[in-house]
């Protein structure tokens, strides 16, 4: 194992900061649903299933949005897509490609967008670049940190594409 990384499996979420840009999201929709909902005269079980099945959607984006990240672990990288999971081993990976944004998305005090993003490409999609989820900046104390994280994933890649699972 590299020295610095996270114990394996190393797990990026989403960023405390974000839920709470999802709590002010969901509010911001609710109250203009909630108002036309029950103040422009639809009956009452209308309202309701307008209000429910509004606030239902949106609890299942939320969900689904909360779970998203990437895993590193000792056979490769899982990303965790909104709608479904990706793995690649470590000899399925081509390379690793870091991206500088040169800034960041604010909405109020959140971060929505990070600095830097992380894609892998892989063997099977040659164009195709595959962004790492919540693998930025924003999970660690300052970019440095980040930077050093991102580098012993590279190094614990370079080990372990050459192996099979067998042999690792």
């Amino acid at each position: 194992m590299v020295s610095g990384l996270r114990p394996l499996p190393a797990t990026y979420g989403m960023p405390r900061a974000m839920v709470g840009y999802f709590v002010v999201l969901t509010v911001a929709v609710m109250l203009p649903v909630g108002y036309a909902a029950l103040f422009t005269g639809l009956p009452g079980w209308l309202s309701a299933v307008i209000l429910l099945g509004t606030l239902g959607l949106l609890l299942g984006v939320s969900l689904r949005v909360s779970r998203m990240g990437t895993v590193v672990d000792r056979d490769g990288i899982l990303r965790r897509g909104f709608l479904g999971d990706r793995r690649y081993g470590w000899s399925d990976i081509r390379d690793f490609h870091l991206h500088d944004n040169r800034g960041v998305t604010r909405v109020g005090p959140f971060d929505v967008t990070s600095r830097y993003v992380v894609a892998v490409y892989d063997h099977q999609h040659q164009r195709r670049r595959w962004t790492l989820f919540f693998l930025d900046e924003r999970a660690f104390s300052g970019p440095g940190r980040f930077f050093e994280e991102f580098e012993e994933i590279v190094q614990l890649w370079q080990q372990r594409r050459g192996r099979t699972r067998s042999s690792a």
